[in-house]
Formats: C-alpha cells, structure tokens, sequence
C-alpha cells in the first residue's frame, strides 16, 4: 500500500513557540489538497475514543501527524497509520526506559553503546504504534506486542527519530512542503 509522510520545518523564530499543532493543521491541509484534491475546510472530522481524529465522510483516507523540535510530519495513506518524530533529548535513560519498554529489554538498551538513538528508536516505535491503534497513552507502551502490523523506523537526520506504524507494508513517499506562518 501507499502512503505519502510531507514534511516541513517549523522556521526559526517560531521553534519552541507552541507551533507544531497549527503547523501540522497546515500541513495537512496542504497535503489534503496535493493528494486527494479536498480542501480540509470542507472536510469534517471526529475524534476516536482516546481522541484520535479521522475524517468521518472519508474512510478511504488516513492521517496522522507529529512534530518535535524544528519538524513537523504528516502522514497520509489508504489505511489506519501512526507516525511519530522525536528530537533527541539529553534525560534519565534509565528512568524513561523503566515506564517506556518492557523489562526484557531494559538491560538491552541500558548498556548499548548508543543509548540514546536506541531509547528514542523505542520511543517512536510505540508512540507511533499507539497513535495508529488510536490507544494513545491509555495504553502502557511497555505492553505493545512489537509483532503487530508493520513498523518502519524512518531515515531522520543526526539528533532526531522517526516511525511508521499500520497493519500492512507501506510504500513511503517523501514530500517536502514550505508552510506559511502569519
């Protein structure tokens, strides 16, 4: 199957100002409009149980997005998908590690020689998992069956992860866009 993730880059002076939601919003309008040729206004939308939204008159069509740090992504395709980014992060490894993977592979990470690019390789993994499901984190990330569906970690330049996540192998597009911020 195809899916399409367009992406943008939230501009300076506007990082860390609480623009990744409205940036996303935009960029999903955006690929809305390339893709399927609708226009978002028009478009209504409802919100899953945990609060996932979808478009109520379109059920062919899926989406999903994420920002961190300067990145916003959004990700379209035929059928349910999650997609997460996370900019890397100095924290406590081990702390995040006990409430994010399962015991099994605590140690694992714990001692990898990249510790960091593997704590936020699980990060995304479940976030995007939980995101396509539509749980979100009303499900304990440490209990995802990491055998489910299909999962992609994405190619992210140096200080940033990424992952896909549906039932079925996707085809991945990239497409870049330039949003406008008033």
């Amino acid at each position: 199957m195809k899916a399409v993730i367009y992406f943008t880059e939230i501009p300076p002076q506007y990082e860390h100002k609480n623009m990744g939601h409205m940036t996303g919003e935009k960029l999903l309008e955006e690929a809305l409009l390339k893709e399927y040729g609708r226009k978002l206004a028009f478009e209504p939308r409802a919100k899953g149980e945990h609060g996932k939204p979808f478009f109520t008159l379109q059920p062919k069509i899926h989406y999903n997005i994420s920002h961190s740090g300067k990145y916003v992504v959004c990700v379209l395709a035929g059928e349910e998908v999650g997609i997460d980014i996370q900019e890397h992060r100095e924290l406590d490894y081990e702390k995040g590690l006990q409430k994010l993977v399962p015991v099994s592979l605590f140690q694992e990470i714990l001692e990898s020689d990249h510790i960091k690019e593997a704590f936020y390789d699980q990060w995304v993994l479940r976030e995007a998992y939980m995101k396509w499901t539509g749980e979100g984190f009303s499900r304990d990330p440490r209990t995802i069956p990491m055998d489910r569906g299909n999962s992609v970690l994405l190619e992210m330049e140096p200080g940033y992860s990424g992952a896909v996540w549906s039932e079925n192998p996707l085809e991945l597009r990239w497409e870049h866009l330039e949003i406008s911020i008033p």
